[in-house]
């Protein structure tokens, strides 16, 4: 067995963020797919919450993450390190938007579907890993 190093970028956001007048997420998406990253995947959440924040009051309140009954959603896209970069300026670009973005690590089983995916993006060899990192 193979095994290669990817990232995951995973954000944490809501339905109803919007960037100009689409949802965040489909223009994420778009973003991704024009500059060639290797896949990702929308959750849609049936419950969740953000931080405390403080009221004109000075009181803590809780509100859900987006500030409203939207629901929350999770994008996971994973691909390299250095694929993931590149869609850094859209996140530095948008960053006034109601996200969080965190990037993780992982070790992948180099399958023939990667393989034959890595051929269609057009990417140099992959490097191999003789054994998980865990």
């Amino acid at each position: 067995m193979k095994f290669i190093k990817l990232y995951e970028l995973k954000i944490y956001t809501a339905e109803d963020v919007l960037c100009g007048d689409e949802p965040f997420y489909k223009a994420l998406f778009k973003e991704a797919r024009r500059l060639g990253l290797g896949g990702g995947t929308l959750i849609r959440a049936n419950e969740g919450y953000g931080t405390q924040i403080r009221g004109q009051n000075g009181r803590a309140m809780p509100i859900f993450f987006s500030g409203s009954y939207n629901l929350p959603l999770i994008i996971e896209i994973v691909d390299t390190k250095e694929h993931l970069a590149k869609l850094y300026p859209f996140l530095e670009a948008n960053e006034n938007k109601h996200f969080l973005a965190v990037i993780v690590p992982m070790t992948a089983l180099y399958t023939k579907y990667m393989e034959v995916n890595r051929a269609k993006l057009k990417r140099g060899a992959l490097p191999l890993m003789d054994e998980p990192d865990c």
